[in-house]
């Protein structure tokens, strides 16, 4: 097994889109080895073993901090997006939007919003110069961290970039300068800066853009793969015994967890019976229903350009319902692909002409 020489490549884009981006190679207790300025005529060589992390400009990013007392990620991604409906100009559903780890005891997460077609600018960009991320961090959130009331600021392609107690940010010195307001200050010179981005690289990051559609594949998808090759083997040798024998198996598995789930139930709740059983099963699925119908809605729209959310709904006996204003049928079409492919269902309830096209009533349904 080759060890690589430099175990982290940090790819530092800069602000300004004219000055070639930087690479600096960093050994394993986070000191700089190596700095080089990149050039996509000339790719940096393939390290076997070493982990690559993008370094993107905060200011193209709109950094802050939110209530999301979401359980699970799917569920904290789609309260992020509507929540930042109140906190960017622009259409949500052209935003790639990133939700930090939550900590303990602490409702408040970190969200990250930017353009999705610069964030796919940023990742063409490292392909093109050889690097192949697996963590894409904002600059500014590669700065210190302060436990205190501190802030760390240094300056960077002509910007300043801070980093405190929930403060995370680069701008324009004075803008900088004007948020941070009587906190103390800690400046770093660009050595010391590079220094810290490099230390401060081998932690996990605070926000790590590459989440949804820019997630990185699991590790384990070779080994699923090689295991559905097997299981389409044997579906050639015998496909009708394969098909038979699963079928009965799970009609018989789903029958099982059915009257277990009744018997669970009425020993939990006796009151529980008929209509009033269905309902509290709705009750207590809605928060993952609407988590997860709600972040493929929103993911399958940001793949239909011109089509927006007009309103949006959620009730457990409905569940997700949104009115969009689109150009055409072939829109609906679009979405209804999309979803399919996530095991969902866009089902139209009514449409109406409007001055930009149609505007669409839709249910997001289980896929049957």
């Amino acid at each position: 097994m080759n060890t690589p020489s430099f175990p982290l490549r940090l790819l530092l884009l800069g602000a300004d889109p004219s000055r070639a981006p930087v690479c600096l190679s960093v050994d394993g207790n986070g000191r700089i080895r190596a700095r080089r300025v990149c050039d996509a005529a000339d790719p940096l060589p393939a390290e076997p073993g070493a982990r690559d992390i993008l370094v993107v400009p905060a200011d193209a990013l709109r950094l802050l901090w939110l209530d999301l007392p979401a359980h699970s990620a799917a569920q904290a991604a789609a309260a992020a997006r509507l929540l930042l409906q109140d906190h960017v100009a622009q259409p949500v559903d052209t935003l790639h939007v990133a939700v930090g780890a939550a900590e303990a005891g602490d409702s408040q997460r970190l969200l990250g919003a930017v353009d999705d077609a610069r964030m796919r600018g940023w990742l063409a960009q490292a392909a093109q110069l050889g690097l192949h991320p697996v963590a894409a961090v904002p600059d500014c959130l590669l700065l210190d961290p302060s436990p205190d009331d501190g802030v760390q600021v240094c300056e960077r392609d002509g910007l300043l970039l801070a980093r405190g107690h929930r403060l995370a940010l680069a701008a324009e010195a004075d803008l900088v300068l004007q948020v941070i307001g009587d906190r103390p200050l800690r400046r770093l010179d660009p050595a010391a800066c590079d220094a810290r981005f490099a230390a401060n690289a081998l932690a996990v990051p605070a926000l790590d853009l590459l989440q949804g559609p820019y997630a990185r594949r699991d590790e384990t998808v070779p080994r699923q793969r090689r295991r559905l090759r097997r299981l389409a083997a044997l579906a050639l040798l015998s496909p009708l015994l394969l098909v038979g024998a699963q079928a009965m198996y799970h009609g018989l598995a789903a029958r099982s967890l059915e009257h277990r789930a009744d018997a669970l139930a009425a020993a939990y709740r006796p009151g529980l019976t008929g209509a009033a059983l269905g309902a509290h099963y709705r009750q207590r699925l809605a928060p993952d229903l609407l988590a997860v119908h709600s972040a493929a809605l929103f993911e399958a729209l940001r793949a239909v350009p011109g089509t927006r959310l007009d309103s949006y709904e959620f009730t457990p006996d409905t569940g997700v319902r949104a009115s969009l204003v689109h150009g055409s049928e072939q829109d609906l079409d679009l979405l209804r692909q999309s979803l399919a492919e996530r095991g969902l269902a866009l089902v139209p309830l009514d449409s109406q002409p409007v001055e930009a096209g149609l505007r669409s009533l839709v249910a997001v349904e289980p896929l049957r």
